[in-house]
């Protein structure tokens, strides 16, 4: 049986994270703290989604589909942070509420796979240019607009997929689209890219 703790003692305990929280807070710091802030908040929102919500549906998602992750603010090197990923894991289904994913970045580990330029399509950029430069609705162009921006910053920047970071994950911490002009759905990694992935997992996790 579980020993319950009283309310007094669960809001100590609250209230000691909290202050912990904001220590780290004030200090200001880089790197995979600099979003901190934002990552606790995300954190309790999506607990409590889950908590009310109750879903008994997700999303169902191909192996070599990429998505973007909130992987949030982890201990030591663990791997933090909001980053798109390679989903690895067969067989994806609605019932299922995980999936197995590889982190992507633009620096170079130990273990990873060069993917390209995958985040830059050419083709979708193009669509949407055209159909920024041929909408006359303003709501609609600022969409578009800030798709552009996003995956324009991406142009000539090579990806990378850490093997040694594969993890499973959410699919509630999946994040959704900037907006319905988002091309990321239609990002997947090639049968050649996934072939070589497999055979890094291997040589990483398999003796």
């Amino acid at each position: 049986m579980i020993n319950e703790i009283s309310t007094e003692t669960k809001h100590k305990k609250l209230i000691e994270t909290h202050n912990n929280n904001i220590t780290i807070s004030d200090k200001n710091l880089k790197d995979k703290f600099i979003n901190f802030e934002n990552s606790r908040l995300k954190e309790s929102e999506t607990l409590l989604y889950e908590i009310n919500t109750k879903p008994k549906y997700f999303k169902r998602y191909g192996r070599g589909r990429i998505i973007r992750v909130r992987f949030s603010v982890n201990i030591g090197s663990e791997f933090s942070g909001d980053h798109f990923a390679v989903v690895v894991s067969k067989n994806d289904t609605a019932y299922n509420p995980i999936l197995h994913v590889i982190p992507i970045t633009s620096k170079k580990h130990r273990t990873c796979i060069d993917i390209g330029n995958i985040l830059f399509n050419v083709e979708e950029i193009r669509k949407l240019q055209n159909l920024y430069e041929n909408t006359q609705d303003n709501s609609k162009k600022k969409k578009i607009k800030d798709c552009l921006k996003y995956y324009s910053n991406r142009d000539n920047v090579t990806s990378y997929a850490i093997i040694e970071h594969m993890k499973t994950v959410s699919k509630l911490s999946i994040i959704r689209p900037i907006n319905e002009y988002d091309y990321i759905n239609k990002l997947k990694l090639s049968d050649e890219k996934l072939e070589e992935i497999t055979n890094e997992i291997i040589k990483e996790y398999i003796p």
